[in-house]
C-alpha cells in the first residue's frame, strides 16, 4: 500500500459504517436501536493504525456532533479523525464541490485519498469525477449504472478493505481509455472493447451469484483492455502477447494474463488456454461481441471467418474449443446459450430490466 502513498480513507456513513434501513427517522443518535455494519469495529481499528479515517455524510438531520454520538453508541467514534456533513462542506455528494471542499478540509492531495461508500452515484461517481480513488462497498453485488463500473476496487464485506488496500488497484476506466488513445484506437475498436467489458462484467456478476469465486470488476477491466495492442500487431508477436507485455509493464499482471489468453487459438493448449474465471469470461465475452452487438458464438465465428478469410479454416478447426468454453460457463450459470444471449441483451440494452436474481 505504501507505494501508492494513500494516507486518508474517507467513509460514507449510512449503510457504509452504520445501518440505515429506513425503519426510524430523525437523528440516528436518538433512535431506539442503532447498529454498526458487520465487521466495522475490527476493520476500522486495524485501518486507523495506518491511515487517517474521515467520515463524510449527506445526513440531513444529524450534525457532526450528532454523528459522533451515534458512532459512540457502537464504539466507533474514536477511530475517526474528522467528521463532515454538507453543512461544513457547503454541498452534497455527488456535487464536485463536496469533494473539492473536503480535500481542502483534510489538507491532503487527491492522489492520497480513497473514498469508501455504498452509493454508486453519490460515493463512487462523485469521487471519481473529483479525481479520487474509490472503493465501492456493494454487499448485494449490484451492477453499476450502464454496466460501466468506474470504481477502482469493489468489496462485498467491510472486512475486505485491508486486503484490497494491500494490493495494486485495477486501472480505472479513464486510464484504460487513455492507453487506447495513445495507441491510435478507432471508434470501432473502442465500441467493441466496451461491449466485451460490459458482457464480461454481467456474466461475472451472474457467476458470482451462482457461488463462483470471481471478480466481476476484474472481468470488466480484462474485457476492456484485452485488445490494447490490436492496432499495433507485429509479424513476430500477435496483439494478445503485445497487450500482455504492455500490461505487465504497468504491473497489471492479472490483466496481462487475460489479454494473453483471449484468442481462439489459445483454447487448444493446456499451457495457453484461460485458467481463471476472469480469463474464461473475457475470452468468451469477446466471442459474443460483434462490434457493439451481442451475438451467438456461431454468428461471431462466421463474421470472423468473413473478416479474416486467410484464417477461416483455422477458426473452423478451433470452433469445438470455443463451444467447450461456452459449455463450461453456461453449465456454471445453469442456463443455455440461447437464454444467456437473451438475458445479456435484456440486462445490457434494456434499462432497469435486470433483477436481483439475474438469470438464475
Amino acid at each position: 500500500m505504501n507505494e501508492r502513498q494513500i494516507t486518508t480513507l474517507v467513509f460514507d456513513w449510512g449503510n457504509t459504517i452504520m445501518v440505515d434501513d429506513g425503519q426510524f427517522s430523525g437523528k440516528m443518535k436518538d433512535w431506539p436501536t442503532v447498529q454498526a455494519i458487520e465487521g466495522t469495529y475490527e476493520t476500522l481499528k486495524l485501518l486507523s493504525a495506518e491511515y487517517q479515517l474521515v467520515l463524510a455524510s449527506n445526513a440531513e438531520d444529524s450534525s457532526t456532533q450528532d454523528i459522533s454520538s451515534a458512532l459512540e453508541k457502537v464504539n466507533l467514534d474514536s477511530f475517526f479523525h474528522q467528521i463532515f456533513t454538507h453543512n461544513e462542506l457547503s454541498a452534497k455528494k455527488p456535487d464536485l464541490l463536496f469533494y473539492q471542499n473536503l480535500v481542502k478540509k483534510i489538507n491532503q492531495p487527491v492522489e492520497r485519498i480513497v473514498m469508501v461508500g455504498d452509493d454508486y452515484i453519490k460515493d463512487i461517481v462523485g469521487a471519481k469525477l473529483a479525481g479520487w480513488k474509490a472503493i465501492w462497498f456493494n454487499p448485494s453485488g449490484l451492477p453499476s449504472n450502464g454496466h460501466l463500473p468506474l470504481q477502482d476496487m469493489e468489496i462485498r464485506n467491510f472486512n475486505e478493505i485491508p486486503d484490497v488496500l494491500s494490493h495494486p488497484f485495477l486501472p480505472d476506466v479513464q486510464t484504460c481509455l487513455g492507453w487506447y488513445m495513445d495507441s491510435g484506437a478507432t471508434h470501432t475498436l473502442l465500441s467493441h472493447v466496451h461491449n466485451v467489458a460490459a458482457i464480461a462484467y454481467q456474466i461475472g456478476l451472474w457467476l458470482e451469484q451462482s457461488g463462483m469465486v470471481v471478480s466481476p470488476l476484474l472481468a470488466h477491466r480484462g474485457g476492456l483492455t484485452h485488445d490494447l495492442s490490436k492496432l499495433q500487431e507485429q509479424s513476430e508477436k500477435n496483439h494478445a502477447v503485445l497487450a500482455a507485455e504492455f500490461l505487465e509493464s504497468k504491473k497489471q499482471f492479472k490483466l496481462a494474463e487475460i489479454a494473453r489468453r483471449h484468442l481462439i487459438g489459445d483454447l487448444i493448449s493446456d499451457r495457453t488456454r484461460p485458467q481463471t474465471w476472469e480469463e474464461k469470461i473475457a475470452n468468451y465475452a469477446d466471442k459474443l461481441s460483434e462490434g457493439n452487438m451481442i451475438v451467438s458464438i456461431d454468428e461471431r465465428l462466421a463474421a470472423l471467418q468473413r473478416r479474416y478469410p486467410d484464417f477461416a479454416s483455422q477458426i473452423k478447426k478451433n470452433t469445438p474449443y470455443v463451444k467447450a468454453l461456452e459449455d463450461e460457463i453456461i453449465t456454471a450459470l445453469g442456463t443455455t446459450p440461447v437464454e444467456l444471449i437473451a438475458d445479456l441483451k435484456k440486462a445490457l440494452f434494456n434499462k432497469n430490466s435486470h433483477s436481483s436474481k439475474g438469470i438464475l
